[in-house]
């Protein structure tokens, strides 16, 4: 919902108003405007598109829809659910393993 590790997983992956990249070690490397969140339609394949362009190869997502799912597993990305965390509560759930695998 934010740009720093305290702010809330959005609710909605593809509306979310901001992403942030981490590297594989949990540090914050960029967090940027979903320009995709206003597209009438496609958001999620947009969204995909500029974090694959971005070298992202996992999700840390409160949920994906099938278009979604479907576009990440082609783009070759792991996802898993971190509905309710924040940035750093969802980063430290994913290295200790804990995160549900969605994908």
């Amino acid at each position: 919902m934010g740009t720093d590790a305290t702010s809330a997983v959005a609710d909605r992956f593809a509306r979310a108003p901001y992403f942030t990249i981490a590297d594989e070690n949990g540090a914050i490397l960029e967090s940027f405007e979903n320009t995709a969140g206003s597209e009438a339609h496609g958001a999620a394949s947009k969204a995909l598109m500029t974090l694959s362009q971005k070298g992202v190869s996992v999700l840390l997502v409160p949920r994906l829809g099938p278009n979604a799912l479907g576009f990440a597993k082609q783009a070759g990305m792991g996802a898993f659910c971190a509905d309710g965390l924040t940035v750093e509560g969802a980063l430290a759930k994913y290295a200790q393993g804990s995160l549900e695998k969605l994908l």
